[in-house]
């Protein structure tokens, strides 16, 4: 068996806005390989990277894109948008709301009469709210990480 010690840094952001305090603990193996977990409210996310092109966690997490890293560390991003679905029935003259995905079968008839046979392969979708508090503690990570360099 071999064992490795490594260093863990770990960073306390807090007096954020709108988002409870959150914690990051980062791991950088070597160079271009690395771990990040993130605490907040009780909620843990992490991810390892294995090839960050000669870079470490901090300036990976810096220079990648919001939605890449989104896709990393949370399953579901997005989510049928039932409320666009009901506007757009009623821009239809069907009047008729869906606000679940058991609704919108119901009204299977008036969704085939609207949005024409195979309608459930073009739903309209939105972002969840996972999604937009995750990319908010992203953008708060970000910025602790970008002031440290400076």
């Amino acid at each position: 068996m071999k064992v490795t010690k490594n260093q863990t840094e770990t960073y306390r952001l807090t007096d954020l806005n709108r988002l409870d305090p959150v914690t990051v603990y980062v791991t950088n193996y070597e160079e271009g390989e690395g771990r990040i977990v993130i605490e907040c409210y009780g909620k843990a996310w992490s991810q390892y990277w294995g090839a960050m092109n000669r870079t470490n966690i901090q300036n990976f997490i810096i220079t990648t894109d919001n939605d890449y890293l989104l896709d990393c560390f949370i399953d579901n991003t997005s989510e049928t948008d039932f409320e666009k679905i009901s506007d757009m029935l009623l821009e239809k003259g069907i009047d008729t709301s869906v606000e679940n995905t058991t609704d919108m079968w119901m009204q299977g008839d008036a969704m085939d009469k609207a949005f024409g046979q195979g309608w459930f392969y073009a739903l309209p979708r939105k972002k969840t709210a996972e999604y937009l508090w995750f990319n908010r503690i992203l953008d708060a990570i970000k910025e602790a990480f970008k002031n440290e360099q400076q």
